[in-house]
């Protein structure tokens, strides 16, 4: 079961949207919605060295306010989304079959510390990355780090108005025999088992294996078939988001792959296409 949702924001419209995804998922299954925010540390750039200390001192102190003022909208926006959503808040989650809500204002770097807020929850829920950002990544962006490190399901939600935030009831699986798209699979079978139906996809070489996937997911109670992408020529994720958009699938599951571990990064490809340029839920897991 999905029962605890773990939702990163930074205050943003972006994170209100997550936020809203998250809610059906918890009515779905009474879950708690973890929320937090990571405070990062001011820390002082290098050109900054050699001038004078009363200068150092009140960039130390724009940056602290300018910090201070996002936590504010975070816990404003906090406070509105469960007073709308009529979203219990508590400190942490209970045994209860109830939805609930916490709001967790940390400090530290994001990456390492949601790393760690991660490793007890079930899924993650976060915007999809914006491209061509100038500067570090933000709160709602370290998408890599914690499909690589956290172990658990990632769930991008595109921004408004490509997406309105509702239950979906048909899925998509982007099937391709790997150990990441098994464990994808195995995360969200929750969510499967729920749906009015779920579409396996795979390609033509993969069409004899794909009885088995349909046949394991109805072992389940899903009410699954397949379909084979066909083409040549066009990128594999865009094909699966036609084939989404022509089958009205609003919920796609696929497995997240790596370039090199050595370098932990994501590649280009299918995973890279769908996580910057997905269009409906989009789950994935390493």
């Amino acid at each position: 079961m999905i029962k605890v949702i773990l939702v990163p924001v930074d205050g943003t419209e972006r994170s209100a949207d997550v936020l809203h995804s998250a809610l059906f998922i918890a009515k779905r299954f009474a879950s708690h919605i973890k929320v937090v925010h990571v405070r990062e540390r001011t820390s002082e750039p290098f050109m900054f060295s050699g001038m004078p200390a009363s200068y150092r001192e009140e960039y130390a102190k724009m940056s602290n306010r300018a910090a201070d003022a996002v936590v504010d909208e975070v816990r404003q926006q906090f406070n509105t989304f469960c007073q709308q959503g009529k979203v219990k808040i508590t400190r942490k989650p209970s045994g209860a079959q109830e939805l609930t809500a916490s709001l967790h204002i940390l400090e530290g770097d994001a990456e390492a510390t949601l790393d760690k807020e991660s490793r007890l929850v079930d899924v993650i829920a976060m915007s999809r990355p914006i491209q061509h950002r100038i500067g570090g990544p933000g709160v709602g962006d370290l998408h890599e780090s914690l499909m690589l490190h956290s172990g658990r399901a990632v769930m991008i939600v595109p921004p408004a108005p490509e997406w309105q935030a509702h239950r979906a009831d048909r899925a998509a699986i982007g099937w391709n025999d790997s150990v990441e798209a098994s464990r994808a699979v195995c995360m969200t079978l929750p969510w499967l088992k729920q749906m009015k139906k779920v579409s396996v996809l795979v390609s033509k070489k993969r069409e004899a294996g794909a009885g088995e996937v349909v046949d394991y997911l109805k072992r389940h109670g899903c009410k699954a078939d397949y379909l084979v992408i066909s083409g040549r020529g066009t990128n594999v994720g865009k094909k699966m988001l036609n084939c989404c958009a022509e089958i009205g699938a609003e919920f796609l599951v696929v497995g997240g792959f790596s370039h090199t571990r050595t370098r932990q990064r994501l590649f280009g490809g299918v995973t890279s296409y769908l996580l910057h340029n997905t269009n409906i839920i989009t789950v994935m897991a390493h």
